[in-house]
């Protein structure tokens, strides 16, 4: 079977050009592949509430899922085309179109997707924009992933009846968005191995679980794309919070 795969490989390698070309492929592709994850959460959750009956469209809670699952759905379709950009461009990479923005509305977004998942699991998410309107420099697009992935994470590292606190902050030359959840916190884990390619399957390897999978991995290739960074870190009040930095608009 490894001489199968090892043989497939090299054909590849051998049409794309080099084996280091077909892995960044490869890569890319995984990434996006990960993407999806969160919004068919939204949509799983919603059919099986429909399966089981219960469903009512005169719940204000149901109205909201069928609402999350129909911007899941949006994102699902805007990540394959994203997969398509990539191919036309002939290049390996993750497109970057910078514009100004005010990110609350896409923060806002990327909650309402998560509302199947937040709801399955018994938890409750929260924005606080101390930030105000100050507009950033983002790509609207890569900052809605970044925040999709960032949210679905916290999702999964909190316990049923907990709260996850999505909240910006003004800096001097930029703005913070922070999620924190009120899991375990992150411990004695390197943080800065979770935002390596891979690097989370060590973290799990150890025995520390805190997520999967190229999630992180692309947070950090899109906020360098974007001129920004990501941070993790354990909260003073516990938990842990992983925070963007994104640039202010130029004036």
């Amino acid at each position: 079977m490894d001489s199968v795969t090892e043989h497939r490989s090299k054909s590849l390698a051998a049409d794309t050009g080099t084996q280091e070309e077909t892995d960044r492929w490869l890569e890319i592709f995984s990434i996006f592949i990960h993407d999806l994850e969160s919004p068919f959460a939204s949509v799983k959750y919603l059919m099986r509430e429909i399966e089981s009956g219960d469903f009512d469209l005169d719940k204000q809670i149901h109205k909201r899922l069928l609402r999350s699952s129909l911007v899941a759905l949006e994102r699902a379709e805007t990540i394959l085309y994203d997969i398509m950009a990539v191919v036309k461009a002939g290049k390996v990479g993750i497109p970057v179109e910078i514009s100004n923005l005010v990110p609350s509305a896409v923060i806002e977004e990327a909650i309402e997707l998560a509302a199947g998942s937040v709801e399955e699991h018994g938890l409750k998410v929260t924005f606080t924009n101390n930030a105000g309107d100050i507009p950033v420099q983002a790509d609207p697009k890569l900052l809605k992933r970044i925040l999709d992935n960032l949210v679905y994470n916290a999702i999964r590292h909190t316990p049923s009846g907990g709260t996850i606190a999505v909240y910006t902050e003004p800096g001097d030359k930029c703005v913070f968005i922070h999620v924190k959840d009120s899991g375990p916190g992150l411990g004695d884990i390197d943080t800065d191995e979770l935002f390596e390619k891979y690097g989370q399957l060590k973290v799990r390897s150890e025995g520390k679980h805190r997520g999967v999978g190229l999630g992180l991995y692309f947070c950090r290739l899109a906020m360098t794309g974007m001129g920004g960074t990501i941070l993790a870190d354990d909260h003073p009040k516990g938990g842990a919070v992983f925070s963007v930095r994104l640039l202010k608009a130029k004036e």
